[in-house]
């Protein structure tokens, strides 16, 4: 073999070794970013079982100080992970595809904290009684169908066929909640359930990837 081909061939191949090097090292910065922000959401599902236990003096406490409802307890906990994602990122650098996923994650977890704008009109003359009046938002289908969109983008750059899956199933959650009523099921353990969504993903995704990168070791 001529040597001049030799050497290209060597060089080929260490170039190829170290952008596998980098890409392993951006999936385990990738999967340690998710695995943080499943805890600090999680922390966060638990700090609004406890707004809701408290509902009466939440809304009392919400009502002289309306900026509060804005960033208690989401905006903290976006905030936090802000600095997690920058923390993690500075010391291994996200590089190639997993920058550009983390791009599509980040979109979906500001779509899903960015508040309700809740909206009460009267037409004519007749008045509102505010007195026995209650309003309910509901937005689960619309996180779930959003993850779902994460999830198999993910699978899609990536090859992983089980966030494929994943994000099929989460279809199916979110168009079963949205179009049918399920009277057998507790509405309470259904915001439970939902309410732990978020951050089951993030900590699925991330120690899924991270076995991943492991067994690719």
């Amino acid at each position: 073999m001529d040597e001049k081909v030799l050497q290209e061939a060597v060089e080929n191949i260490s170039l190829i070794k170290g952008v596998i090097d980098r890409t392993s090292k951006s999936l385990t910065t990738f999967s340690r970013i998710f695995i943080y922000w499943g805890i600090l959401f999680l922390v966060n599902s638990v700090l609004s079982f406890v707004i809701l236990g408290n509902r009466e003096k939440t809304i009392n406490f919400m009502t002289k100080f309306p900026v509060l409802s804005y960033i208690l307890p989401i905006g903290i906990i976006v905030i936090l992970a802000a600095l997690v994602y920058r923390h993690i990122s500075k010391k291994i650098p996200l590089v190639g595809l997993e920058k550009h996923l983390m791009k599509v994650w980040m979109l979906i977890v500001i779509m899903n904290v960015i508040p309700n704008k809740v909206r009460i009109s009267s037409t004519g003359s007749s008045s509102v009684d505010m007195t026995n009046l209650v309003i309910e938002t509901n937005h689960f289908s619309v996180m779930i169908f959003s993850l779902a969109i994460a999830l198999i983008v993910t699978a899609l750059f990536t090859g992983y066929n089980h966030l494929m899956k994943l994000g099929i199933v989460y279809i199916g959650i979110s168009l079963v909640y949205a179009y049918l009523r399920l009277p057998m099921v507790d509405e309470g353990l259904l915001q439970g359930i939902f309410s732990l969504m978020l951050p089951f993903t993030f900590i699925y995704t991330g120690f899924f990837l991270k076995t991943k990168q492991s067994r690719g070791n």
